[in-house]
């Protein structure tokens, strides 16, 4: 286990402190609260950025799809011969 953690600033440490008091917590105790919820925002974020990505892949990919076709798709007798070799 690592050494415990020191916080070096005294505004800081009696800012904790008020905290702890006025939530009615530990030190640890608040710590280890504002740690989980600052957790549970970032995955949260990560989340509703993968989903967003994931509706403008779909956004696009309708408007792609929904464009009209120029010309027909190539096959393969355009690229190879009786033989199934290249042309």
């Amino acid at each position: 286990m690592n050494a415990p953690v020191q916080i070096r600033k005294p505004e800081v440490a009696e800012r904790l402190r008020q905290r702890a008091r006025s939530e009615g917590k530990s030190i640890t105790e608040l710590v280890e609260t504002m740690l989980a919820e600052r957790i549970a925002s970032d995955e949260a974020k990560i989340a509703d950025d993968s989903t967003q990505r994931r509706l403008t892949a779909e956004a696009i990919l309708a408007r792609v799809s929904a464009m009209p076709r120029l010309a027909a798709w190539p096959t393969a007798d355009e690229f190879y011969d009786e033989d199934g070799l290249p042309k």
